[in-house]
């Protein structure tokens, strides 16, 4: 009993030299974060273009399909896409990042955390692009703004700290479980099927509402519509519910990451 006070404080200890070591990296941190933006454009033509080019083809690809069964607006399905890819992708990349990165971590000390972290800030950067089409269409559209529209930095943000925890602990797997990233490639597939990203919440029965209210994704995808239109309803309860899924996952990722760590480097 006395042991584990002390393990819980030597842990502590550990988690909080990991953030200021973080902090010191900074500059490594904005350069992983500068070449993977530039690595995944390096080779394309249109470059950032793509960032903008690519939530407006699959749009219209699934708008030309759902518009007509589920008679949900263009706003609605690029929102949906939007937000989804910025949490699937992300995580996705960040899965692998302890692996791919393996040489340099074998190589130098560097608080292992950062290169999940930079793939999240990577994909902030690519959300803000993709946001410039969303407003582009609502304009042309003609479709009032919301008065909530403030509140998207914090969409954002709720996020970035859940995709950030839920990286930590694929990114973590992976290392010890290389299946992890089969597995969680279906479970993506699964996951955005229990979200209303192409279909309107509403076809849903009462008795499967569940599913949405254990869906932290439903939370965020739902204040980020409210914070661009107005005809969706603004609920402060959803905003509270997703900032408490981001938190609570982002200390269990960072708890489960802060007691492997030490371990990783010996299964690269």
């Amino acid at each position: 009993m006395e042991g584990r006070p002390a393990a819980n404080k030597e842990e502590m200890y550990n988690s909080l030299k990991e953030v200021s070591e973080i902090l010191r990296y900074k500059e490594l941190l904005r350069n992983l974060v500068s070449t993977d933006i530039k690595v995944r454009y390096k080779r394309s033509v249109l470059g950032f273009i793509w960032v903008m080019l690519n939530p407006l083809l699959i749009m219209l690809v699934l708008y030309i399909v759902f518009s007509t069964l589920f008679k949900v607006s263009v706003v609605y399905i690029l929102s949906g896409i939007i937000v989804w890819n910025f949490f699937s992708q992300s995580t996705s990349t960040a899965l692998g990042s302890f692996i791919n990165n393996s040489n340099l971590i074998k190589k130098v000390y560097l608080p292992k955390a950062i290169f999940p972290l930079s793939v999240i800030l990577s994909a902030m950067v690519n959300f803000a692009f993709s946001l410039i089409p969303l407003f582009i269409i609502l304009s042309i559209t003609g479709l009032n703004f919301s008065p909530y529209l403030l509140l998207l930095p914090v969409v954002l943000i709720m996020i970035a700290l859940f995709s950030f925890g839920v990286s930590l602990i694929v990114s973590t797997l992976t290392v010890f479980f290389h299946d992890t990233k089969y597995i969680y490639e279906v479970s993506l597939l699964a996951w955005m099927y229990m979200t209303p990203v192409f279909y309107p919440e509403s076809i849903i029965p009462g008795k499967f509402s569940f599913i949405f209210h254990l869906n932290p994704n439903y939370y965020y995808l739902s204040t980020f519509r409210a914070a661009l239109s107005p005809e969706v309803p603004f609920m402060p309860e959803k905003l509270l519910y997703g900032f408490l899924f981001s938190i609570l996952t982002l200390i269990a990722g960072w708890i489960f990451y802060n007691r492997n760590r030490d371990r990783i480097v010996y299964y690269l």
